[in-house]
């Protein structure tokens, strides 16, 4: 008997619940879920070439002139070498900041199976451009270490990790929570060059 009642009991108090878990949440009754849902939910890649600015290792040895000792014409040639490698990768970042548009969804909701496609396509192209945008960083870093006196490349060798970990944690979260690989394309687990 005990257990009959303690059954209705529950089935008469489950919707005053679930109204309240409802509520509780937020909600009300006239509350779109669906449009909650689509602020929830990742909106794709948001990487652009602008994210690279900030992790030149030129800009980094620039940061760091006084503990590299740098002289004004290494400092000259650095910002020099930054303009170079921005300018050599131009071509790459209009292609990624093209094809990052392609990788997001365009409407909220479930795609359409042609808006799926369309974001897987772009997104691997996405993951091979930024794979050759950083390649020709890391090149860059390797450069700029080699090109400092015997004195300074100490120096140098220990802010490369600092440099590999920005590059890393940049494209950890503008990849979606990928990190961008040095030999393969980021998403892939693939790690920047020692």
């Amino acid at each position: 008997m005990h257990r009959i009642r303690l059954s209705l009991a529950a089935l008469l108090l489950l919707p005053s619940l679930a109204a309240a878990q409802k509520r509780g949440m937020g909600g009300s009754k006239d509350t779109d879920w669906n449009s909650v849902a689509s602020k929830a939910a990742p909106a794709g890649p948001t990487i652009s070439s602008k994210d690279f600015e900030d992790v030149s290792v030129f800009k980094l040895f620039l940061d760091k002139k006084k503990d590299l000792k740098l002289t004004d014409a290494q400092m000259v040639a650095m910002k020099e070498a930054d303009a170079k490698l921005k300018a050599a990768n131009a071509d790459r970042f209009k292609l990624l900041d093209s094809l990052k548009k392609d990788a997001r969804p365009r409407t909220s909701g479930t795609p359409a199976a042609e808006d799926e496609a369309r974001m897987v396509l772009a997104r691997e192209a996405l993951n091979g451009v930024v794979a050759d945008i950083r390649g020709s960083f890391d090149a860059a870093a390797k450069d700029a270490a080699a090109a400092l006196d015997d004195a300074q490349k100490p120096t140098a060798e220990s802010l490369l990790p600092k440099y590999r970990e920005e590059m890393q944690d940049m494209l950890r979260a503008k990849m979606g929570g990928r990190a961008g690989g040095g030999g393969g394309a980021p998403g892939r687990g693939g790690r920047g060059p020692g």
